[in-house]
Protein backbone atom coordinates (compact mmCIF):
# COMPACT_ATOMS: atom_id res chain seq x y z
CA UNK A 1 0.00 0.00 0.00
CA UNK A 2 1.21 3.52 -0.84
CA UNK A 3 -0.07 6.82 0.53
CA UNK A 4 0.69 9.80 -1.72
CA UNK A 5 -0.04 13.27 -0.26
CA UNK A 6 -1.62 15.92 -2.45
CA UNK A 7 0.52 19.05 -3.04
CA UNK A 8 -1.75 21.24 -0.89
CA UNK A 9 -0.74 20.49 2.69
CA UNK A 10 -3.81 18.27 3.14
CA UNK A 11 -5.30 15.20 1.52
CA UNK A 12 -3.66 11.99 0.33
CA UNK A 13 -4.41 9.34 -2.27
CA UNK A 14 -4.28 5.72 -1.14
CA UNK A 15 -2.93 3.30 -3.74
CA UNK A 16 -2.63 -0.47 -3.89
CA UNK A 17 -5.00 -1.15 -1.02
CA UNK A 18 -7.59 -3.91 -1.51
CA UNK A 19 -10.64 -1.82 -0.69
CA UNK A 20 -13.19 -4.61 -1.12
CA UNK A 21 -11.63 -7.02 1.38
CA UNK A 22 -8.42 -5.59 2.85
CA UNK A 23 -8.21 -5.26 6.63
CA UNK A 24 -4.59 -6.09 7.46
CA UNK A 25 -3.94 -4.53 10.89
CA UNK A 26 -0.77 -2.77 9.75
CA UNK A 27 -2.55 -1.30 6.73
CA UNK A 28 -5.38 -0.09 8.96
CA UNK A 29 -2.89 1.51 11.37
CA UNK A 30 -1.10 3.22 8.48
CA UNK A 31 -4.41 4.52 7.12
CA UNK A 32 -5.37 5.85 10.54
CA UNK A 33 -2.02 7.66 10.80
CA UNK A 34 -2.48 9.13 7.31
CA UNK A 35 -5.99 10.28 8.19
CA UNK A 36 -4.70 12.06 11.30
CA UNK A 37 -1.96 13.75 9.30
CA UNK A 38 -3.73 14.62 6.03
CA UNK A 39 -7.42 14.63 7.14
CA UNK A 40 -8.70 13.54 3.70
CA UNK A 41 -8.17 10.12 2.11
CA UNK A 42 -8.98 9.27 -1.52
CA UNK A 43 -9.39 5.69 -2.72
CA UNK A 44 -9.94 5.05 -6.44
CA UNK A 45 -11.06 2.07 -8.52
CA UNK A 46 -12.78 0.41 -5.58
CA UNK A 47 -15.65 -1.07 -7.55
CA UNK A 48 -19.12 -0.82 -6.05
CA UNK A 49 -18.86 -1.08 -2.27
CA UNK A 50 -21.59 -2.67 -0.21
CA UNK A 51 -22.77 -0.16 2.40
CA UNK A 52 -21.64 -2.52 5.16
CA UNK A 53 -18.09 -2.44 3.78
CA UNK A 54 -18.13 1.36 3.58
CA UNK A 55 -19.28 1.40 7.21
CA UNK A 56 -16.45 -0.97 8.18
CA UNK A 57 -13.76 1.12 6.50
CA UNK A 58 -15.12 4.43 7.78
CA UNK A 59 -15.31 2.97 11.27
CA UNK A 60 -11.53 2.63 11.33
CA UNK A 61 -11.41 6.42 11.78
CA UNK A 62 -14.04 6.93 14.47
CA UNK A 63 -17.35 5.83 15.96
CA UNK A 64 -20.14 5.22 13.45
CA UNK A 65 -23.70 6.13 14.38
CA UNK A 66 -24.24 9.85 13.79
CA UNK A 67 -26.07 9.21 10.52
CA UNK A 68 -28.81 6.67 9.75
CA UNK A 69 -31.48 5.95 7.16
CA UNK A 70 -35.19 5.47 7.91
CA UNK A 71 -34.55 1.83 8.83
CA UNK A 72 -31.87 2.84 11.32
CA UNK A 73 -28.99 1.56 9.18
CA UNK A 74 -25.79 3.65 9.53
CA UNK A 75 -25.75 5.01 5.99
CA UNK A 76 -27.82 7.25 3.76
CA UNK A 77 -27.79 8.15 0.06
CA UNK A 78 -27.37 11.78 -0.99
CA UNK A 79 -29.39 12.00 -4.19
CA UNK A 80 -29.81 14.85 -6.67
CA UNK A 81 -33.54 14.30 -6.94
CA UNK A 82 -33.88 16.95 -4.20
CA UNK A 83 -32.21 20.27 -3.38
CA UNK A 84 -29.99 18.78 -0.65
CA UNK A 85 -28.25 16.66 -3.26
CA UNK A 86 -28.40 18.90 -6.31
CA UNK A 87 -28.01 22.59 -5.44
CA UNK A 88 -24.66 24.33 -5.28
CA UNK A 89 -23.54 24.59 -1.65
CA UNK A 90 -21.06 27.05 -0.10
CA UNK A 91 -18.12 25.74 1.91
CA UNK A 92 -19.07 24.26 5.26
CA UNK A 93 -18.49 21.49 7.76
CA UNK A 94 -21.61 19.47 8.52
CA UNK A 95 -23.93 20.53 11.37
CA UNK A 96 -21.59 23.07 12.97
CA UNK A 97 -24.70 24.97 14.15
CA UNK A 98 -24.98 22.31 16.87
CA UNK A 99 -22.69 21.73 19.83
CA UNK A 100 -21.43 18.53 18.22
CA UNK A 101 -20.59 18.70 14.50
CA UNK A 102 -20.00 15.44 12.72
CA UNK A 103 -16.47 14.14 13.29
CA UNK A 104 -16.02 12.70 9.81
CA UNK A 105 -17.78 11.78 6.58
CA UNK A 106 -17.30 9.27 3.78
CA UNK A 107 -18.89 9.34 0.32
CA UNK A 108 -19.02 6.62 -2.32
CA UNK A 109 -20.89 7.10 -5.62
CA UNK A 110 -23.59 4.64 -6.59
CA UNK A 111 -24.51 6.54 -9.77
CA UNK A 112 -23.11 9.59 -11.54
CA UNK A 113 -24.39 11.85 -14.32
CA UNK A 114 -22.87 11.95 -17.78
CA UNK A 115 -21.22 15.31 -17.09
CA UNK A 116 -18.47 16.05 -14.56
CA UNK A 117 -19.66 16.40 -10.98
CA UNK A 118 -17.46 17.20 -8.03
CA UNK A 119 -16.98 18.03 -4.37
CA UNK A 120 -14.40 20.67 -3.44
CA UNK A 121 -12.39 20.63 -0.21
CA UNK A 122 -10.30 23.07 1.84
CA UNK A 123 -8.36 22.57 5.06
CA UNK A 124 -9.09 24.49 8.26
CA UNK A 125 -5.65 23.45 9.54
CA UNK A 126 -3.78 24.73 6.48
CA UNK A 127 -5.80 27.96 6.60
CA UNK A 128 -4.93 28.61 10.25
CA UNK A 129 -1.26 28.13 9.51
CA UNK A 130 -1.55 30.60 6.59
CA UNK A 131 -2.95 33.46 8.70
CA UNK A 132 -0.68 36.36 9.56
CA UNK A 133 0.62 36.44 13.17
CA UNK A 134 -1.39 39.62 13.85
CA UNK A 135 -4.64 38.06 12.64
CA UNK A 136 -4.01 34.90 14.65
CA UNK A 137 -3.54 36.98 17.80
CA UNK A 138 -6.72 38.95 17.18
CA UNK A 139 -9.04 35.99 16.63
CA UNK A 140 -7.50 33.23 18.75
CA UNK A 141 -9.82 33.83 21.74
CA UNK A 142 -12.94 34.85 19.80
CA UNK A 143 -15.93 32.77 18.81
CA UNK A 144 -17.96 32.48 15.63
CA UNK A 145 -21.72 32.11 15.43
CA UNK A 146 -22.66 29.09 13.33
CA UNK A 147 -26.22 29.86 12.33
CA UNK A 148 -29.06 28.28 10.36
CA UNK A 149 -32.44 29.98 10.07
CA UNK A 150 -33.77 28.91 6.66
CA UNK A 151 -35.76 25.85 7.68
CA UNK A 152 -39.10 27.63 7.25
CA UNK A 153 -38.26 28.40 3.62
CA UNK A 154 -37.96 24.65 3.05
CA UNK A 155 -41.22 23.87 4.83
CA UNK A 156 -39.60 22.48 7.99
CA UNK A 157 -40.74 23.36 11.48
CA UNK A 158 -37.31 23.86 13.04
CA UNK A 159 -36.23 26.57 15.45
CA UNK A 160 -33.32 28.83 14.59
CA UNK A 161 -30.19 26.74 15.07
CA UNK A 162 -27.02 28.35 16.33
CA UNK A 163 -23.87 27.55 18.26
CA UNK A 164 -20.82 29.67 19.07
CA UNK A 165 -17.62 27.70 18.37
CA UNK A 166 -14.06 29.00 18.88
CA UNK A 167 -12.61 30.66 15.80
CA UNK A 168 -9.38 28.87 16.68
CA UNK A 169 -10.60 25.36 17.42
CA UNK A 170 -8.06 22.90 18.74
CA UNK A 171 -8.65 19.51 17.17
CA UNK A 172 -9.81 17.20 19.99
CA UNK A 173 -7.64 14.28 18.84
CA UNK A 174 -4.55 15.80 17.24
CA UNK A 175 -4.39 19.14 19.05
CA UNK A 176 -3.75 20.93 15.77
CA UNK A 177 -5.27 24.45 15.59
CA UNK A 178 -8.07 24.85 13.06
CA UNK A 179 -9.61 27.98 11.56
CA UNK A 180 -13.20 27.03 12.36
CA UNK A 181 -15.41 29.47 10.44
CA UNK A 182 -17.42 28.66 7.32
CA UNK A 183 -18.96 30.83 4.64
CA UNK A 184 -22.19 28.82 4.70
CA UNK A 185 -23.03 29.14 8.38
CA UNK A 186 -20.85 31.69 10.22
CA UNK A 187 -22.26 35.21 10.17
CA UNK A 188 -20.78 36.86 13.28
CA UNK A 189 -17.59 37.01 15.33
CA UNK A 190 -17.92 37.60 19.08
CA UNK A 191 -16.58 40.49 21.16
CA UNK A 192 -15.97 42.91 18.29
CA UNK A 193 -18.14 45.48 16.52
CA UNK A 194 -20.42 44.41 13.69
CA UNK A 195 -18.15 46.22 11.26
CA UNK A 196 -15.00 44.55 12.58
CA UNK A 197 -16.77 41.19 12.55
CA UNK A 198 -17.53 41.59 8.85
CA UNK A 199 -13.94 42.66 8.14
CA UNK A 200 -12.53 39.69 10.03
CA UNK A 201 -14.78 37.21 8.27
CA UNK A 202 -13.81 38.66 4.91
CA UNK A 203 -10.11 38.24 5.73
CA UNK A 204 -10.55 34.75 7.17
CA UNK A 205 -12.62 33.55 4.21
CA UNK A 206 -10.07 34.97 1.76
CA UNK A 207 -7.41 32.79 3.38
CA UNK A 208 -9.60 29.69 3.71
CA UNK A 209 -10.97 29.68 0.18
CA UNK A 210 -8.03 30.96 -1.84
CA UNK A 211 -8.00 29.05 -5.16
CA UNK A 212 -4.54 27.62 -4.52
CA UNK A 213 -5.78 26.00 -1.27
CA UNK A 214 -8.71 24.10 -2.85
CA UNK A 215 -8.91 20.51 -3.99
CA UNK A 216 -11.76 19.73 -6.38
CA UNK A 217 -12.50 16.03 -6.49
CA UNK A 218 -14.09 15.01 -9.78
CA UNK A 219 -16.20 11.96 -8.98
CA UNK A 220 -15.76 8.65 -10.80
CA UNK A 221 -17.54 5.39 -10.11
CA UNK A 222 -15.39 3.35 -7.75
CA UNK A 223 -14.18 6.33 -5.69
CA UNK A 224 -14.28 6.40 -1.89
CA UNK A 225 -13.44 9.66 -0.11
CA UNK A 226 -13.21 9.96 3.68
CA UNK A 227 -12.51 13.19 5.54
CA UNK A 228 -12.31 14.75 8.98
CA UNK A 229 -15.30 17.09 9.23
CA UNK A 230 -13.61 19.33 11.82
CA UNK A 231 -10.36 19.77 9.89
CA UNK A 232 -11.86 19.87 6.38
CA UNK A 233 -14.65 21.90 4.78
CA UNK A 234 -16.43 20.84 1.61
CA UNK A 235 -18.60 22.51 -1.01
CA UNK A 236 -20.62 21.58 -4.06
CA UNK A 237 -19.39 24.34 -6.34
CA UNK A 238 -21.28 22.99 -9.35
CA UNK A 239 -25.03 22.39 -9.37
CA UNK A 240 -26.01 18.80 -10.16
CA UNK A 241 -29.39 19.10 -11.87
CA UNK A 242 -31.47 15.89 -12.21
CA UNK A 243 -31.72 16.61 -15.94
CA UNK A 244 -27.96 15.93 -16.19
CA UNK A 245 -28.44 12.39 -14.90
CA UNK A 246 -28.55 10.62 -11.56
CA UNK A 247 -26.04 11.64 -8.88
CA UNK A 248 -26.27 9.32 -5.87
CA UNK A 249 -23.56 9.28 -3.20
CA UNK A 250 -23.65 6.72 -0.40
CA UNK A 251 -22.83 8.52 2.86
CA UNK A 252 -21.51 7.26 6.20
CA UNK A 253 -20.84 9.64 9.08
CA UNK A 254 -18.46 9.49 12.04
CA UNK A 255 -19.54 10.95 15.36
CA UNK A 256 -21.09 10.36 18.75
CA UNK A 257 -23.97 12.80 18.17
CA UNK A 258 -26.20 12.94 15.12
CA UNK A 259 -28.37 15.55 13.48
CA UNK A 260 -31.73 14.18 14.59
CA UNK A 261 -30.96 13.92 18.30
CA UNK A 262 -29.46 17.42 18.40
CA UNK A 263 -32.40 18.85 16.45
CA UNK A 264 -34.82 17.24 18.92
CA UNK A 265 -32.89 18.83 21.79
CA UNK A 266 -33.04 22.23 20.09
CA UNK A 267 -36.79 21.82 19.49
CA UNK A 268 -37.34 20.89 23.14
CA UNK A 269 -35.43 23.94 24.32
CA UNK A 270 -37.32 26.22 21.92
CA UNK A 271 -40.63 24.79 23.18
CA UNK A 272 -39.59 25.32 26.78
CA UNK A 273 -38.71 28.96 26.06
CA UNK A 274 -42.11 29.53 24.47
CA UNK A 275 -43.85 28.16 27.57
CA UNK A 276 -41.78 30.15 30.06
Amino acid sequence: MKIEPLPLGFGAEVKDFEVQQGRNPQDVADLQAAYSEWNLLIFRNCGLLAPERQVEITGWFGKIGANADEQGRPWTVLHNDNANGSAALPFHSDITFFAHPLEGISLHPQALPNIETSTTFVSNAVAWDALSPDLKREVQDLRGRHYYARAAEMGMDWPVLEYWHPVRLEHPKTGRPLLFVTEHHVDRISDVSELRSAELLSDLFATLYAPERRYEHIWHLGDLVIWDNLAIQHARTRESAPSDGVRALQRVAIGQHGFREQLQLAQSRAGARELS
